[in-house]
């Protein structure tokens, strides 16, 4: 069964240059690849940040904090990548969780909030492990996950052009960056053996990003140089033995659980779009043991102090758009991911670059997650019911969170009603039960009808 395929089809992207077991020539154009992927993976140093400030963390702890995201992060994608469903897929802080955890923590505190992400990584290995997703693949058919993957392109998009054009006096920076990219990688193809175009992101971000904003002034060192050089994580910060009432701790556990359902969604619908984008055919195994190993990974999290990590989007996107698929160029960028928490300086260079030049980036990145979800759903069959599943779904996610913004819900429905992948997911498979079961009872009596008529005739 673990090898089966989730869908009859098998819908593919785009050809990878390099397949998923496959490495560059060169360790030198292997380690510029895997940096490329790091750098567009901004939400370790944002989403921390969030909850930080949230739980009135000083600028010291923050720091901190983010460290431990970081160090955190690349043992994830370690974990994934080697032991997990061993696609190119890099793990880190989720959105989703980060909406739990700012209400969480503020109210149960920091042992209470911890110790429930340690508990739901825990139920959420132990989904995989049982392997209760590949009994429920059928109700995550093709088109459902061509929504989810559009949905996740579009949500991810909106942040991008909020970061692009948050600020009216950079925005000339994330016009460089655009043009940047776009001239390498149409007018460059041949430079190099195409090296040029592929790391086009890489190359547009340091010298937009650093070298002509620095040159503007746009760049604050300052940051970089109040980070250490090192600086080793901290094993076990918060005490897990300090709660105050066990129906907070209850309470913790149901919300930040709410949280893992999100992110196990999500995931599902990034494993989707990363077969796809890497020629891959999408197998059983890949949820089962992607999920057991995102569920190991946040309980190793949670004792280094750390956010519960999940599946990035806007990795499938750079793997789309450069069209390296190789596992071995991922684990490198774990093991940068990995230096940039041992040290600090190297992370904070991100985040000492104006915000417009990371969002120009994301916006290249969100179109390509984008494209892929139309392609899942131009591989669906074309049905009355795909249809309807397809057209609700889209509407549904892309507005429901708008709608109920100012609602007073509680934080299960909050995440289920504000986040539109989830949305997604949940409209998306509601439907398709609904449609399928039904239409599948009336063929089976229009065939008994059938039957009955040939046989009164005969």
């Amino acid at each position: 069964m673990q090898d089966e395929k989730v869908w009859e089809e098998s819908p593919v992207v785009c050809e990878p240059i390099y397949k998923i077991d496959e490495k560059p020539p060169s360790w030198g154009e292997s380690i510029l690849y895997a940096w490329q992927h790091t750098l567009v993976d901004i939400s370790p140093f944002v989403l921390p940040l969030a909850v930080a400030s949230a739980m009135g963390m000083t600028q010291i702890q923050g720091a901190k904090f983010v460290n431990f995201c970081l160090f955190a992060m690349g043992i994830s994608t370690l974990i994934q990548t080697t032991l997990g469903n061993r696609l190119p897929i890099i793990q880190g802080p989720s959105a989703t969780h980060t909406a739990v955890l700012k209400t969480v923590g503020p109210i149960c505190g920091a042992s209470t909030m911890w110790l429930a992400i340690f508990l739901g990584g825990i139920l959420e290995a132990l989904l995989g492990a049982l392997r209760v997703l590949g009994f429920l693949r059928k109700f995550f058919p093709i088109a459902v996950s061509g929504c989810v993957v559009m949905c996740i392109g579009i949500s991810l998009g909106k942040v991008a052009m909020s970061w692009t054009f948050g600020n009216k006096d950079t925005i000339f920076l994330a016009g460089l960056v655009l043009c940047m990219i776009l001239g390498l990688q149409v007018f460059a193809k041949n430079v190099l053996g195409g090296l040029i175009a592929r790391a086009a992101i890489f190359i547009s971000i340091w010298v937009v990003g650093l070298g002509i904003a620095g040159f503007f002034g746009l760049v604050d060192w300052d940051i970089v140089a109040q980070k250490p050089w090192f600086s080793l994580p901290e094993i076990y910060p918060y005490s897990f033995f300090e709660i105050t009432s066990t129906d907070i701790l209850f309470a913790a556990v149901v919300g930040v659980f709410a949280g893992y359902v999100g992110s196990i969604l999500e995931s599902i619908g990034d494993y989707a779009a990363t077969c796809a984008a890497c020629g891959e055919t999408y197998k059983v195994k890949h949820m089962n043991r992607g999920i057991t190993a995102e569920g190991f990974s946040c309980v190793l999290s949670s004792l280094l102090g750390a956010m519960p990590c999940t599946s990035y989007s806007q990795n499938i996107g750079i793997i789309s758009t450069t069209r390296i698929a190789s596992r071995f160029v991922v684990q490198i960028a774990a093991c940068i991911l990995i230096l940039y928490g041992l040290c600090p300086k190297f992370g904070a260079l991100l985040v000492a670059m104006p915000r417009c030049v990371l969002g120009a980036v994301f916006v290249i990145v969100c179109g390509m997650i984008s494209v892929s979800g139309i392609r899942l759903l131009a591989a669906a069959k074309n049905t009355n019911e795909n249809s309807l599943i397809i057209g609700i779904t889209l509407i549904s996610a892309l507005s429901i969170p708008s709608a109920v913004q100012g609602w007073d819900l509680p934080i299960p429905l909050k995440i289920l009603t504000g986040n539109t992948v989830v949305v997604a997911v949940v409209v998306g498979v509601t439907l398709n039960a609904v449609l399928n079961k039904n239409i599948q009872k009336i063929q089976e009596t229009t065939n008994e009808c059938i039957d009955e008529n040939r046989k009164a005739i005969s």
